[in-house]
């Protein structure tokens, strides 16, 4: 994802938090004080939240569309003009970049496959609408029909869409299954294979914060030979978050090199570039500078 092109919604829910949160205030101010039942405003309250998120999911999903439709222009231009030279790799898009490094012809399925990685994003949207929609045919009904009825009904249902929403997710075959095949098909053209993967659990949040969270732990490597050099790239877990490091095996000079978030060193076992608080492709400039640095 590219958080510049959400910057609509990011911001729209921001202010929005604290629009909905005044007109509540004064909606139960004026409205409901003093009142020992006070339904209508109670309703006029739901109607504000609803309103609010049925808008912020709708500007998410037109968001993630722009995003995706640009992306696939990016990456289809990009495809076509595969090999060109790039002299600064952090003044090209992603896309670019990534074409320009692929060592084979680009293929449709690889393309597709990078496109295919905003699906996961639509399907969250769309699975975040139905338990909002549940949520909302559940709680107002059960405050201003003074029944538990709707709770009877409606809390199953959110807890299955939640239970199927998290099966689908880390799942056999789910969606962090699909997410490292599209990634496997997709850095084909680079010579990159997806060779680990961490392991994922439920572990305890902490001593003071009571409940799980699923956790990736051991790293993402993606390998294979680059230019007649072996060539690994290595993404951290959930201990490691924004660790990125690009290691070539070949024998060179001795060389050290350290800037606020990068560290080079090099010698006899090769050359690596780690990476702190690394950001989306990232490890496709520090490829491009060992594979530079190398060449030179």
């Amino acid at each position: 994802m590219f958080s510049g092109d959400f910057k609509r919604s990011s911001r729209f829910g921001l202010i929005g938090v604290f629009v909905v949160a005044a007109l509540a205030a004064v909606i139960g101010l004026t409205m409901g004080e003093g009142e020992s039942n006070p339904k209508l405003a109670l309703g006029l309250i739901f109607g504000v939240i609803g309103i609010f998120v049925v808008v912020l999911l709708l500007l998410q999903r037109a968001d993630l569309e722009h995003a995706a439709g640009g992306d696939a222009k990016r990456r289809d231009r990009a495809a076509a003009e595969e090999g060109r030279a790039i002299e600064d790799p952090t003044a090209v898009a992603e896309a670019d970049l990534w074409a320009a490094l692929a060592i084979s012809p680009i293929d449709a399925d690889a393309v597709k496959a990078q496109a295919e990685m905003w699906d996961a994003g639509r399907r969250s949207i769309k699975l975040g609408a139905v338990i909002f929609g549940l949520i909302f045919l559940t709680v107002p009904p059960s405050y201003l029909l003074e029944s538990f009825v709707p709770l009877l009904i409606g809390v199953p249902l959110i807890v299955v869409a939640a239970l199927y929403g998290a099966f689908r997710a880390i799942g056999p075959g789910g969606e962090l299954d699909q997410g490292y095949e599209r990634m496997d098909r997709a850095m084909g053209p680079l010579g990159f294979q997806v060779t680990a993967r961490p392991k994922g659990g439920f572990e305890p949040r902490g001593p003071t914060m009571p409940g799980f969270d699923y956790r990736l732990r051991g790293v993402t490597e993606l390998s294979g030979e680059r230019h007649g050099r072996r060539v690994a790239v290595r993404f951290g877990g959930h201990e490691d978050a924004g660790l990125s490091e690009v290691a070539i095996s070949t024998p060179c000079h001795e060389f050290e090199a350290e800037s606020k978030r990068i560290a080079v060193r090099s010698g006899p076992d090769g050359l690596v570039i780690a990476r702190r608080k690394a950001a989306q492709g990232d490890w496709l400039c520090d490829l491009w500078l060992a594979e530079r640095l190398l060449t030179d």
